[in-house]
């Protein structure tokens, strides 16, 4: 039995489809051409599996990958400046969702399933507000790079494997995820305004996110993923 056959048994409560999928075409494609053998391998020797997640929007040592850049930021982002992270632990639960001005574009080093939603189903008067029975599952297998346009709404991955962990490499317009300089603006977008570049929501159910601040607009089951072991 394949990695998806299992997750898809399951999962009987949500439908999983492959990235290769033509559906995925509504919130990204899969990427063929790109090599990041560098950066897979420095990562490699930098991840603890931990639980819970952590994350870092720019890593140097992945950001020294020449083919990487020649191939992400020249040709997916036009020469625009990139920054190169990662994010990395456990995960099951989709508990938010966020979207940027520009793709990120996902380098996973273990099997993941992405949970994503569609920009134009964010709801926003009175406030942001989004039903998770809009969000799909893509199961995109270790190496399989894809990319996600602007108008996927995503968070973390969920990895397939409850032992092995996630550990996923991303790119985004440099900048993203750094600090605002300025007051949010007084607008329901800017009610979920997070960081440069990030617009966040979350679950009621992620209380922790709330008591940080966020914006709990999703609403519908937190939708949770029953991993292999």
């Amino acid at each position: 039995m394949s990695v998806l056959t299992e997750l898809q048994a399951r999962n009987p409560h949500i439908t999983i489809l492959p990235v290769t999928d033509p559906s995925f075409a509504r919130y990204g494609r899969v990427l063929s051409d790109v090599k990041a053998d560098l950066a897979v391998s420095e990562a490699r020797k930098k991840w603890v599996l931990t639980d819970g997640f952590a994350a870092a929007t720019s890593v140097p040592e992945f950001e020294a990958d020449a083919d990487l850049q020649r191939t992400i930021a020249d040709r997916i982002y036009g020469e625009m400046p990139v920054e190169v992270g990662w994010v990395y632990g456990r995960n099951d639960t989709l508990n938010a969702l966020e979207f940027h001005q520009g793709s990120e574009v996902h380098i996973p080093l273990e099997d993941i399933v992405l949970l994503v939603a569609h920009y134009e189903e964010i709801e926003w008067r009175p406030e942001p507000h989004l039903d998770t029975n809009k969000v799909r599952a893509y199961f995109a297998p270790r190496g399989t790079i894809t990319e996600l346009y602007t108008w996927g709404l995503h968070f973390v991955p969920i990895n397939a494997s409850a032992k092995a962990g996630f550990c996923d490499i991303f790119t985004l317009p440099r900048k993203t995820g750094n600090p605002l300089s300025k007051p949010k603006p007084n607008t329901p977008d800017g009610r979920i305004l997070v960081a440069v570049n990030q617009w966040l929501f979350c679950h009621p159910e992620a209380t922790g996110m709330v008591k940080d601040g966020h914006f709990p607009g999703l609403y519908g089951p937190n939708v949770k993923i029953n991993q292999l072991p």
